[in-house]
């Protein structure tokens, strides 16, 4: 899905602002959106690229209004719809809670039970234990050294392969074997592809303002790409 949440690459929308010292959650609400978003990889629930289809969804003035926008927003957002779509709330349950916040009648509830500092460090264990993404596949089509060429893609679905790449030709330099698919993961159907990281010559991407001594590496899945010369990424 192309928006406005692919903008690698592009420029004019000014300096990155930040605050030195940033605390790490700037509300209460922000950590509470965090502990969701751990309560559902604890769980298994599927998240991350189904997680990205739904901020992409939120809408070109949602996704950067100043006021209404914020990372967290994209995040608790994002989960609100994937608790719906997974059957562990109702739709009608989301709105009526949304609408209980926004009139002030909603009251914290009182936890059932309390975690204890083992169940703590168990989590959070869980959560960094090392796992490789790779699974078994289709054998790759590219080899290290080979020349290709990004298609030139415009999907109305969830896409990992970036607009500033499309159309423009780069080299194999790594494989990292078959990883889930992220433009069909989305939908809840995990098919393994052929990964590659793919680096391109600053020209190549941005003509005579790029510097010709600068490359750019991007991973990008066998589906996106086709072998240079060829001219279905024109």
């Amino acid at each position: 899905m192309d928006g406005i949440h692919d903008t690698g690459g592009m420029t004019g929308f000014g300096r990155v602002q930040y605050q030195k010292q940033e605390p790490f959650f700037h509300y209460e609400w922000e950590g509470r959106t965090l502990s969701i978003l751990t309560w559902m990889h604890l769980k298994g629930i599927s998240w991350w690229d189904k997680s990205r289809f739904f901020r992409e969804s939120m809408g070109n003035e949602n996704y950067v209004n100043e006021i209404r926008s914020s990372y967290y927003t994209h995040w608790l957002s994002a989960a609100e719809r994937i608790l719906v779509s997974e059957n562990i709330i109702s739709e009608e349950e989301r709105r009526h809670r949304v609408e209980e916040i926004l009139a002030g009648r909603y009251k914290d509830r009182t936890p059932f039970r309390e975690f204890d500092e083992k169940q703590i460090d168990e989590a959070i264990e869980r959560m960094h234990e090392p796992h490789s993404l790779a699974m078994p596949g289709a054998d790759p089509s590219f080899a290290l050294g080979d020349e290709v060429l990004v298609k030139r893609m415009n999907p109305l679905g969830h896409t990992r392969c970036p607009k500033y790449v499309r159309a423009r030709t780069g080299k194999i330099v790594n494989y990292h074997g078959c990883q889930v698919y992220p433009d069909t993961a989305y939908t809840g159907t995990f098919e393994p592809r052929p990964l590659y990281t793919v680096a391109f010559n600053a020209r190549e991407l941005w003509g005579e303002d790029g510097n010709e001594r600068d490359v750019i590496c991007v991973d990008l899945w066998e589906p996106y790409l086709t072998a240079a010369g060829n001219t279905e990424g024109k």
